[in-house]
């Protein structure tokens, strides 16, 4: 749940984890929503998921939840923030709406389809369409390229694009300016399970400038984060104790920082029948 700040906010890409995806049994919960970064596979064809964070207060050698966390807190943290993310039924992101404490809409991503590919992004900020993305799609349905423009004159930001090597274990997102020079890149692994495992990122001239490591239970759900700065030295992670509910997504999860805190977080799920 905790998230590495980086340097760019609208550049995402999308990587489908479960296929078919018209007969996918499983959701992933990543671009578009506060975990791009470490792309979640939900059980089941779910329609909804809301997410709400609070502190955690310690109890003998557990924790209770305490007060609501605000918007403020989370961010200071750089930690995930209050959502609430709607799929449709081929388990392709709708919106994505981040809230603050009451609930009030931050920002949101809203997404759409052109014959029944993904094929625009548009990023709303204050009630104002900042940014939108032209996305094209491979034959799988898959998004192989992102070109970002600012909305209110129209002029483009930069471009995106996504390679994937034989094997499907890594994948290779290469980002260039508006006048088509490399500016960085991230490779994103994958274990045999289909698994993320973390990311690396480098700068226009190959350098290493980040990224992070990840752990999962025998449920298959992320139980360590290890986030490294450009000198692959840790910054910080994270440890997660889960509560799941009958489909096997957790529906309550404490994260304990290696900085010292801790927050509850809680999940409301509605599934497609």
């Amino acid at each position: 749940m905790k998230k590495l700040v980086y340097l760019f906010l609208v550049v995402v890409f999308a990587v489908t984890s479960c296929k078919n995806k018209k007969q996918a049994e499983c959701t992933v919960l990543g671009d578009y929503t506060p975990y791009s970064w470490y792309k979640e596979k939900l059980n089941g064809k779910v329609e909804k998921v809301i997410e709400t964070n609070y502190w955690a207060i310690p109890e003998g050698e557990s924790y209770i939840k305490g007060e609501k966390m605000t918007r403020k807190e989370l961010d200071s943290l750089g930690y995930t923030g209050d959502f609430e993310a709607t799929f449709d039924t081929d388990g392709d992101l709708v919106s994505c709406v981040i809230m603050d404490e009451n609930k009030k809409e931050v920002y949101k991503w809203e997404l759409s389809k052109e014959n029944s590919m993904l094929a625009r992004a548009n990023y709303t900020y204050n009630d104002t369409l900042r940014i939108y993305q032209k996305l094209k799609c491979d034959e799988n349905g898959d998004i192989k390229e992102v070109t970002d423009f600012r909305a209110e004159v129209d002029t483009m930001i930069d471009r995106g694009t996504i390679e994937r090597n034989t094997r499907g274990d890594t994948i290779i997102y290469q980002i260039f300016n508006n006048n088509e020079e490399p500016t960085y890149k991230l490779l994103s692994f994958y274990n045999d399970l289909k698994q993320f495992i973390g990311y690396q990122a480098y700068d226009k001239d190959g350098n290493y400038s980040g990224g992070n490591e990840l752990k999962y239970d025998n449920l298959g759900k992320i139980s360590e984060i290890t986030f490294y700065d450009k000198d692959k030295k840790t910054v910080t992670g994270n440890n997660f104790i889960n509560e799941y509910d009958s489909k096997g997504n957790w529906v309550k999860i404490i994260c304990k920082d290696k900085k010292g805190f801790a927050i509850i977080g809680e999940r409301v799920y509605k599934y497609f029948e």
